[in-house]
């Protein structure tokens, strides 16, 4: 009778070993990581922007995205504000929009789509 008593043992201690390897193979050969992108269409936003050639650098803060462009001519505002862009401020050279957290991933994709 202590016989069966060291077998439950055992086996219950090999189903638990068992269950803990077997998870942790499946933990570490899980792809955990996932892709963060922006919301927006990037290729809308290039549009507006005037095209991938009027951008000559992007650069974002933790809530406004600025873009150092070639010219002025063909930007769209409204589609731009369209886009979900809070605010806009025109520099000579630079257009700063608002996008609130999502700038630095927004920049992340246009410095990906040029």
């Amino acid at each position: 009778m202590d016989f069966q008593y060291v077998l439950i043992i055992i086996g219950i201690i090999l189903a638990i070993l068992l269950l803990y390897f077997g998870f942790t193979r499946f933990i570490k050969n899980k792809d955990l990581s996932q892709e963060v992108v922006s919301t927006i269409n990037i290729d809308v936003l290039l549009k507006a922007l005037g095209g991938k050639d009027n951008i000559l650098d992007v650069d974002s803060s933790p809530s406004k995205l600025t873009v150092t462009l070639k010219s002025h001519n063909g930007i769209d505002i409204d589609k731009i504000k369209e886009l979900g862009a809070s605010g806009i401020v025109e520099g000579k050279e630079n257009l700063s929009m608002i996008f609130g957290k999502q700038s630095s991933l927004i920049a992340q994709d246009l410095k990906n789509s040029l």
